[in-house]
């Protein structure tokens, strides 16, 4: 019964999306210079490289809307930008149907018949980090529904998989070796990340929009008394799960050594992670709020601890030692992401089996001063990205004025 009704819906969804708005948006004349941005993860976050570039370019042109499928979300931004619209109100709608460029992140800007009302927009995907899973077209599971009836219908009638007017890379060794596999587009333009912008400059108040001021001011007062401060930014697990709740992290533990040690570790889990019957307040581990944005901190961080999550890159370019923690290897690259390149030739860093490991490279490298892995964030940052100057903002501004002027 289930089935039929998912399959009822998925008709009734087509119907409205291909039969009635896609030719209303050859009916409804574009706007030569207005551009929508559209909110990325968590119905429309205000975050990461939407909202660098956001900010950028809110300073320079007159004709540019942030939307959000979040109540909350547009609450929170409408305070700071006026120009923030919730969809879908009619006025959304009717930004949608009219903007020449929209501009996104993620690949759920498609649902809700966003993709019906900017069929004739020229889209402009940022995308959300560079790494090593494989991804979109690319994905194990995207090869797999080719091969089915009904997944490909509903691929064709969902608009799931669709082609990018400009995709933003960061490299040329990221644009043939995942971009061009990952996504149909007309240009792939190398530009870097907005969001890595913010490590080239003085921060700014804007920057610190919906970023975790308490934690914040935390992390700069640590610093000032000269503590050592760590990140630890686990990715998220589709089968569900996290380091804590596996025990692969013994917070007592690990609040003790960073005690005895003048260190803070501060918590940043992927934004769908929840911990919220885990966050325990310990005196030396702080939790920075998982759905606000941490890239204006990440300078000062001394050492980055992840495992598969794409931030590493963007820290490659701040040059400090990455230590990697991939407790669930073989759990993760079967059930979970499907991984594109080598672990241990894509990573950067140290790779940890335990906490007792972990505990003893971070003694090495932060209060002994052992750094060995220089050469190797060296290789790996230039593969990754072409440019090192905070400019990927204006080649991105520059990119969409060509299509709007």
């Amino acid at each position: 019964m289930k089935i039929i009704i998912r399959r009822i819906s998925i008709v009734i969804y087509a119907i409205i999306g291909w039969c009635i708005l896609l030719p209303l948006s050859f009916l409804i004349p574009k706007k030569k210079n207005l551009i929508a941005f559209i909110g990325g993860r968590k119905q429309g976050l205000f975050q990461g490289n939407i909202k660098f570039l956001y900010q950028y370019m809110e300073n320079r042109d007159k004709n540019l809307y942030f939307l959000t499928y979040s109540k909350d979300e547009y609450q929170e931004i409408k305070k700071q930008y006026n120009k923030t619209i919730y969809y879908p109100s009619i006025q959304s709608i009717f930004i949608l149907l009219r903007c020449k460029v929209a501009v996104v992140d993620i690949y759920e800007w498609i649902k809700d018949f966003r993709y019906f009302l900017l069929f004739r927009a020229q889209i402009v995907q940022l995308w959300h980090g560079v790494g090593f899973k494989r991804i979109q077209l690319d994905s194990p599971s995207y090869i797999d529904d080719q091969k089915k009836f009904f997944p490909r219908l509903e691929a064709i009638l969902y608009a799931l998989y669709p082609k990018y007017d400009v995709l933003i890379s960061t490299s040329k060794f990221y644009t043939e070796q995942l971009f061009s596999r990952a996504f149909k587009s007309d240009k792939i333009v190398e530009t870097g990340y907005p969001r890595n912008d913010v490590f080239f400059r003085e921060t700014t108040s804007a920057d610190l929009i919906r970023c975790d001021s308490k934690s914040y001011n935390k992390i700069l007062l640590y610093k000032k008394e000269n503590y050592k401060l760590i990140l630890y930014a686990p990715t998220y697990r589709e089968t569900g799960g996290d380091p804590i709740a596996s025990g692969a992290i013994n917070l007592s533990d690990l609040n003790l050594y960073a005690k005895n040690n003048r260190l803070l570790f501060v918590f940043k889990f992927h934004t769908y992670t929840n911990l919220s019957d885990q966050q325990e307040d310990l005196s030396n581990i702080i939790w920075y709020d998982n759905e606000l944005d941490i890239y204006p901190a990440l300078k000062y961080m001394d050492l980055l601890l992840t495992d598969y999550s794409s931030i590493y890159m963007d820290y490659l370019l701040l040059n400090k030692p990455i230590l990697y923690y991939p407790y669930d290897y073989e759990k993760y690259i079967t059930q979970d992401r499907a991984i594109q390149f080598d672990y241990e030739w894509i990573t950067a860093g140290e790779i940890c089996h335990s906490q007792k490991e972990l505990l003893i490279m971070i003694t090495k490298i932060l209060l002994e001063g052992k750094d060995e892995m220089q050469l190797k964030r060296d290789e790996v940052c230039a593969l990754a990205f072409t440019y090192k100057d905070g400019k990927a903002s204006e080649r991105i501004s520059n990119e969409i004025h060509k299509i709007t002027n």
